[in-house]
């Protein structure tokens, strides 16, 4: 059984049912308990009226014997049998005297009473007494009563006369009656409430377990590599844990398949960023071996192998560095040291790139900012924003440089003119692989992971990192705290 709608339904069922047995069982207990100790009061209290009567009878007609004749005898006689049929009628009983050993004196019930010159009753009932003289059972007495019936005896003493054994019964039939009835009533209440309950269960298991399956089946797509599939969400919000389970499934089916089509732009990003250099390369080193390139010019072509094998070196580095920001595996090592020295070296850095293009270049910074930073990944932000403003700024162009100090702040903001960035590309520049409009210089080419490196430097550092560009400029700016903290999340 491995479904698991029917384990649900089946476990409910069981213990429904278990529940209303053990119920039904109680109260059926209690109502049975009830009916004997109510019928046990009743005899116990004739028992004892038929004990007093008895004994004061045989008592007295032992003392009054030799005075009284034989018709005073005989009227006192009457007076005790009428009494005892009085108390049975009254108690719808029946009473029994016996002596000592079984043998029957007399029985009395609501017709009357008579003497028993024969008759035991059986030995099972004499010898069945408690310590303390009484006795509770259900019997026929040896087939003198019709039906079994509640008894309850004790031994009377008699002075002079020994032991005397006088029992008090009532029918059990219908305390019996009474309990069947119940029974069937009760046995048919529950089937009713029983198939009712299960059919509620029945429909509250369906419901419960219905997201699991769809998540199942859902489940089973995303293994085949469809990223599609959705569970479909309660209608109320409220719904409790069903309602958060769906919710959270199909939030984790929206990241699987963000990943699975990041990965796919990944793959096809790396794919293309590789195919042009590598085709360069191919084609000038095929060209100077067969050939078709001339000694003269070998130099020149070797060079441009040169720069597109820098080039790939370089998008390998990137791709690299971003894995183990994302990983965590790269941890920022943080230390005090002075950014502006950092910045006037990258400046250094580009200064051949800077001539090239005679592009003018205006900085305003202070002589020294100490900031609490990871130096390398800082370097890395800045150098790569450096290097995308030399990419898009025009020959002749200008870029602006401003840092400061502010509020225990570091700002950074990087100017360059040229050609703007559509506002429908602004948006995605720091995504992985964006390498927005080509078309704004021909020079143009990388891998589209240095400003989502910038990101995710200036992030970890506690900062922002924005861009706006307009009025034929385009500019980056970024704000850190002087003094990062060392967080769970800058440590991964």
């Amino acid at each position: 059984m491995k479904s698991l709608f029917a384990k649900h339904f089946i476990a409910n069922a069981v213990i429904i049912v278990l529940s209303f047995v053990v119920l039904g069982c109680s109260f059926l207990y209690q109502v049975n308990r009830f009916a004997v100790a109510e019928k046990h009061s009743v005899l116990q209290t004739t028992l004892e009226q038929a004990i007093d009567s008895t004994v004061s009878y045989i008592e007295l007609r032992k003392d009054m014997e030799g005075v009284m004749d034989s018709n005073a005898v005989t009227r006192l006689f009457n007076m005790y049998t009428t009494g005892m049929s009085q108390m049975a009628e009254e108690s719808d009983s029946t009473m029994f005297v016996c002596q000592e050993d079984g043998a029957l004196l007399l029985i009395a019930n609501k017709n009357g009473c008579y003497n028993q010159e024969t008759g035991v009753i059986p030995n099972s009932i004499v010898t069945g007494f408690e310590e303390d003289g009484t006795y509770y059972g259900v019997s026929t007495m040896g087939g003198y009563l019709g039906s079994s019936s509640f008894v309850v005896g004790a031994k009377a003493q008699v002075k002079d006369q020994g032991t005397l054994l006088i029992f008090a019964t009532l029918p059990a039939t219908a305390t019996l009656d009474l309990f069947s009835r119940l029974s069937r009533y009760f046995v048919m209440m529950t089937v009713l409430v029983l198939i009712l309950t299960l059919i509620v269960t029945l429909i509250v298991v369906r419901q419960t377990v219905k997201p699991m399956r769809q998540i199942a089946l859902a489940s089973r797509s995303f293994a085949k590599g469809d990223y599609s599939a959705r569970v479909p969400i309660p209608k109320y919000k409220y719904g409790g844990e069903l309602y958060e389970l769906a919710a959270a499934f199909n939030n984790m089916a929206d990241a699987f398949e963000n990943a699975e089509m990041t990965r796919r732009g990944l793959v096809a990003n790396v794919a293309h960023d590789l195919r042009t250099p590598m085709t360069t390369i191919a084609g000038f080193v095929d060209g100077i071996l067969d050939g078709t390139i001339k000694p003269d010019k070998q130099e020149y072509y070797l060079r441009i192998v040169s720069d597109e094998v820098k080039r790939l070196s370089r998008m390998a580095s990137s791709i690299l560095e971003m894995s183990r920001f994302e990983s965590g595996e790269k941890a920022l090592n943080l230390a005090l040291y002075d950014i502006t020295e950092t910045l006037r070296r990258i400046i250094i850095s580009f200064e051949q790139k800077i001539s090239q293009k005679n592009i003018e270049l205006e900085i305003d910074i202070p002589d020294r900012i100490n900031i609490v930073a990871d130096h390398d990944a800082m370097f890395q932000a800045i150098y790569n924003l450096m290097d995308n403003a030399l990419k898009f700024v025009p020959d002749n162009g200008k870029i602006i440089i401003y840092m400061s100090e502010h509020n225990s702040e570091l700002q950074f903001n990087i100017i360059n003119t040229g050609s703007e960035i559509p506002k429908e590309d602004i948006k995605y520049i720091f995504d992985r692989f964006y390498k927005g409009d080509r078309s704004r210089t021909g020079s143009a080419s990388g891998s589209g992971l240095g400003l989502y490196i910038v990101k995710t430097v200036i992030n970890r550092h506690g900062g922002d990192v924005f861009a706006k560009s307009e009025n034929n400029s385009t500019e980056f700016c970024f704000r850190i705290p002087i003094k990062a903290e060392v967080t769970q999340e800058n440590r991964q």
